[in-house]
């Protein structure tokens, strides 16, 4: 296995020579302030689902000092019901398609500087690639795979059932019709509510969006490789739970 910090090295040298812009951040904080200068104050930003993102609070400071957010995960300045959460998640996501910043996390980054994603609906992943001027991808350092094969394999039997089953069994989601939601497994099944649609591998720097990837080094976000220690796979699926999105918004 390598030293964590020569993965992280190896990864910024890679991303690099892809021309995405490859940066290293001691911890969420340093991140945070990262970030921040990567986006200009008047620029409207829209967001993927991710629990790395919010573990930054990266939100609320970019809306203290004045900038659009759109996060369909959180309402902003108004009340809104449980009934109408979802039209309202549905609304801003939509509209966060297109802006000029996106901000999102990864399922996984290869040593060799590939982004390697799942997703249910397709904005998340697209918003990476597309609609934007400029993308900025957080990556804990527990994303960081050794290549494709692995990337695969971590997404399928580690990330997509764990998703699954803690949205379903611990966070109030709606009841989901999958068996990794029930198992925390893959089955590689082919039900309506599957999670698992659509995969995608960024291989270089989109034509038409700056690509900015910031490297932590720390665990963020939902990923570990099985051989580690159980202290740092619960560590991460507590700070994973904390700062997952649940379905329904807290507002009346």
């Amino acid at each position: 296995m390598y030293p964590i910090q020569t993965e992280i090295e190896t990864c910024l040298t890679s991303l690099r020579k892809r021309h995405i812009n490859g940066i290293f951040a001691r911890d969420p904080e340093e991140a945070a302030s990262r970030i921040l200068s990567l986006i200009p104050r008047e620029a409207t930003v829209g967001m993927g689902d991710s629990s790395t993102v919010r573990r930054l609070d990266i939100v609320k400071r970019l809306m203290e000092r004045g900038t659009r957010v759109l996060d369909p995960f959180k309402p902003q300045g108004a009340q809104i019901s449980p009934e109408d959460a979802h039209d309202y998640t549905e609304r801003i996501s939509r509209e966060a398609t297109l802006c000029d910043v996106f901000l999102a996390g990864t399922n996984a980054l290869t040593r060799d500087g590939r982004l390697v994603n799942v997703d249910a609906v397709g904005n998340r992943v697209a918003g990476m690639f597309w609609g934007h001027s400029i993308s900025i991808i957080v990556v804990g350092r527990n994303k960081i795979v050794r290549d494709l094969e692995a990337a695969f394999d971590r997404i399928r039997n580690t990330i997509a059932p764990m998703h699954s089953y803690t949205k379903t069994k611990e966070s109030g989601g709606r009841k989901a019709g999958t068996p990794c939601a029930i198992t925390g497994e893959c089955n590689d099944c082919k039900a309506v509510d599957r999670k698992c649609n659509i995969f995608t591998i960024i291989e270089s720097k989109p034509l038409r969006t700056t690509l900015n990837v910031v490297i932590v080094n720390e665990d963020l976000g939902l990923g570990w490789d099985p051989a580690w220690s159980e202290d740092r796979i619960g560590q991460i699926m507590d700070n994973h739970k904390k700062y997952l999105w649940k379905p329904r918004f807290d507002v009346q």
